[in-house]
């Protein structure tokens, strides 16, 4: 028999994650979500075989059990439905940031209760189960988090939820999961407050709207993140602020060595030199995530 996938949270990740589920693999899939026309979307769509506002129903029918809410909400709900978990059943999350669920894991989960968590580096600006679709995750990155030394984690689960993402076109990459915070801090969480600067900077004073006007495709691509919903990137990025504190400590020496280089008097060589470099490290992007076409 195929095992059943509960997914908790049917918003674009989650959402995306059960249209590709169904497309791709055998697994059975329930899920949950806040709203009735949600659940009536998803079963009308023939993603899911059922799909409820309560949780608890899911945990009874489910052998995976996925949060896929906003990383704060994912670990309020795991506190309070830990009880209803069962040895052997599996839980796992896809949180963008991991402090905060995985401290309330550990406090909670049951004996027997498997715990691995997963990073499917997939999403958009845009959000909520209309805007999902099943090959999200074609082509990107799909993070299974180690914790060897912990007593609820399964080498053999871990393998399973690589084989989940390879299934819906994956790349799989393996994380310790204390490291995970830092290393996304600084390629996903400290990136969307940049973006969030450059806009509040160009666009946020009386000039802004004529700047606006005057922009094109390269202030467009560098901000396309800062129109993602507040309220789940304050949750993303509020959880992990010590990393990206660091991270933005490490811009300002940046930025203060950009500065030094623009100084030097040497008919913009020193730039040049910048610039190309900081090209070479982009133009490997592609190699790296499997999706990116362009230059």
């Amino acid at each position: 028999m195929s095992k059943t996938v509960g997914i908790i949270g049917l918003g674009l990740l989650g959402g995306s994650l059960a249209k590709a589920l169904k497309a791709y693999t055998d697994y059975e899939v329930v899920g949950y979500a806040r709203r009735q026309e949600v659940c009536d979307a998803a079963i009308q769509d023939g993603v899911v075989k059922a799909a409820w506002t309560e949780v608890e129903p899911l945990i009874e029918s489910s052998d995976i059990v996925v949060f896929s809410l906003p990383p704060d909400t994912n670990a309020r709900l795991f506190t309070e439905t830990a009880h209803l978990f069962r040895p052997k059943q599996v839980v796992t999350d896809v949180s963008s940031a991991k402090e905060n669920f995985l401290r309330a894991v550990y406090e909670s989960i049951p004996k027997g209760t498997i715990f691995v968590s997963v990073h499917p580096m997939a999403g958009s600006e845009k959000g909520g189960y209309e805007v999902s679709h099943k090959n999200l995750f074609k082509g990107m990155g799909w993070i299974v988090l180690e914790d060897k030394a912990s007593e609820v984690y399964s080498e053999e689960v871990a393998e399973e939820l690589a084989e989940m993402g390879r299934a819906v076109g994956s790349r799989i990459e393996f994380v310790d999961i204390y490291a995970h915070d830092e290393y996304l801090a600084m390629v996903s969480h400290m990136p969307h407050l940049l973006a969030a600067i450059l806009t509040q900077v160009s666009g946020g004073d009386e000039l802004g709207e004529l700047r606006m006007r005057l922009s094109a495709g390269g202030f467009r691509d560098c901000t396309r993140v800062a129109g993602g919903l507040p309220s789940m990137w304050r949750e993303i990025i509020y959880g992990n602020r010590r990393n990206v504190i660091e991270g933005l400590t490490r811009i300002e020496a940046e930025i203060q060595r950009v500065k030094e280089v623009l100084s030097q008097d040497d008919e913009g060589q020193a730039l040049e030199s910048y610039l190309e470099r900081s090209r070479d490290i982009r133009t490997k992007l592609p190699y790296l995530t499997g999706q990116i076409k362009d230059s």
